[in-house]
């Protein structure tokens, strides 16, 4: 059984607190970002791109690039989803980070809510988001509180994927970003409805131009490497604090589905452990005493919120 405060509580760690010298190397880093107007998608098209020669890295520095568009006509998202967007209202951008050594881990899971985070924090300083704090919903989504009611809605989609090749590595890391409520939410039964950051003004239009985007997506970027820099060597215990602080199921009643045993199960959110599980307060029988119980994987919805 897993202990919901150990990992909150005694791991309120800092990057001041904690330096990593292996992060301060990059601080300088420039990092290529390019631009096209449509394609497949951007995971995709940084997957498939030619792995660098050996010369190309110096010493054990990452080469890193950042990869925008303005469309998707095959936009992805976890579990084989699609993604949809809208030409001109999303930030859809991908970072590969390539490196010479040991593979990258084979559950990347906890890194997606270490990225959920640096994404909630670098969106929200960039500018108004229409007032309303930014959230986080396990496994992998930043969502906001909708002022109409509690229910969530989602703003941006998680992508992480990696691949190996004759001793080099290279990560994937996908954002789909709603920067415009959409015109049409084409959201399943089973998904959160979308929302966007920016209400649909003439000022948010002209604001949030290519020029914006790029400069956005070179800063995420740059919080991005330092994230898994940092992730890599100290693990997710580092960033326990700023998750707990933004997670939206915290403390409210939830709905629990999965094809394994916790089908419909009723609980109440606990926060996440030290491997990113979500932790949630049940009684799985009508016998049984309520107990703390580990998810890893399944969908999770506030229970009164009719989408999951």
């Amino acid at each position: 059984m897993s202990n919901p405060d150990a990992f909150a509580a005694s791991q309120d760690l800092s990057r001041s607190s904690v330096p990593n010298p292996n992060r301060a190397e990059l601080e300088d880093l420039d990092i290529a970002v390019d631009w096209e107007a449509s394609l497949d998608s951007t995971n995709v098209r940084l997957l498939a791109s030619p792995w660098p020669r050996a010369e190309a890295f110096q010493g054990q520095q990452p080469l890193v690039r950042c990869l925008v568009a303005d469309h998707q006509s095959a936009g992805r998202g976890r579990a084989g989803k699609v993604w949809h967007d809208e030409p001109g209202a999303s930030l859809l951008m991908s970072v590969s980070i390539d490196r010479k050594k040991q593979p990258w881990p084979s559950d990347l899971s906890a890194f997606s809510l270490v990225t959920a985070v640096c994404v909630a924090e670098r969106l929200e300083s960039a500018g108004p988001v229409d007032g309303r704090r930014l959230w986080l919903k396990w496994p992998n989504d930043v969502v906001r509180f909708q002022a109409t009611d509690e229910g969530l809605a989602k703003l941006v989609g998680i992508l992480i994927e990696a691949r190996q090749h004759a001793g080099q590595s290279r990560l994937v890391i996908g954002l789909g970003i709603n920067l415009l409520p959409p015109r049409n939410d084409v959201s399943g039964p089973k998904s959160l409805p979308a929302d966007g950051l920016f209400s649909r003004t003439l000022q948010s239009v002209q604001t949030l131009d290519r020029a914006w985007r790029l400069a956005i997506a070179k800063q995420l970027s740059h919080d991005l490497l330092g994230a898994w820099i940092d992730f890599e060597a100290m693990g997710l215990a580092l960033f326990a604090h700023r998750i707990r602080s933004r997670d939206a199921l915290f403390g409210r009643p939830l709905l629990i589905h999965d094809e394994k045993q916790h089908h419909g199960l009723e609980a109440l959110g606990q926060g996440l452990d030290e491997r990113g599980r979500l932790l949630v307060l049940c009684q799985r029988a009508a016998t049984e005493a309520p107990c703390i119980v580990a998810i890893s994987e399944g969908s999770v919805r506030l229970r009164h919120q009719h989408k999951a």
